[in-house]
């Protein structure tokens, strides 16, 4: 029984020594940055904040996240990608230099300042088409049926858009049916 005490007893330092060892590694040193900015979205007189982090090993292997929080904190929106992805495009290789914290400084602030706009800026979802279709040489698209999207389009809502990729954005209102955030279309090249 001894005997069996004490291996417990060294197994569990043996953990605590490895627990104390992955915390002061590369993560201690790495890239951990975020920003913030104040937007009236879901409520013209109290405003949200879109919150936008960076962390990682380092600066170009970071994990980017933007958060929309409520008045209150609560979450309303999360998208995550990779710093690389968003700022260059796909997965970073192996050959590629550093990305130095205060560029990721400069893509998070610019990030987290996200476009307020009304839904009816959106171009018309026209009769008879597949899709919302192109502007100014943009494709939108929408998951929202032909007569939701010019709903929504048409009752003038607040709405934010953020970039979702180097040559992508997605644009989010409150859906008047749910209450909820919703992505009313994405564009792009």
């Amino acid at each position: 029984m001894r005997r069996m005490v004490l291996s417990a007893a060294a197994l569990l330092v043996c953990a605590c020594g490895q627990q104390a060892q992955i915390a002061s590694g590369p993560a201690a040193t790495g890239c951990a940055r975020s920003a913030t900015h104040q937007i009236a979205w879901t409520d013209a007189d109290v405003p949200d904040t879109i919150i936008t982090r960076a962390e990682g090993p380092s600066c170009l292997q970071a994990v980017v996240t933007l958060v929309a929080r409520d008045a209150h904190g609560d979450p309303l929106w999360t998208f995550i990608s990779t710093y690389h992805a968003m700022t260059t495009g796909g997965a970073a290789p192996a050959a590629v230099g550093a990305a130095s914290p205060q560029q990721v400084d400069r893509f998070l602030a610019s990030w987290a300042d996200v476009t307020t706009t009304t839904s009816d800026r959106l171009p018309e979802w026209r009769e008879g088409a597949a899709n919302v279709g192109s502007n100014g040489g943009l494709a939108y698209t929408t998951t929202f049926s032909r007569e939701s999207y010019e709903g929504m389009r048409q009752r003038n809502l607040r709405m934010i858009c953020y970039a979702a990729a180097v040559d992508t954005t997605q644009c989010l209102v409150v859906d008047p049916s749910s209450n909820a955030p919703a992505m009313i279309v994405a564009y792009g090249p």
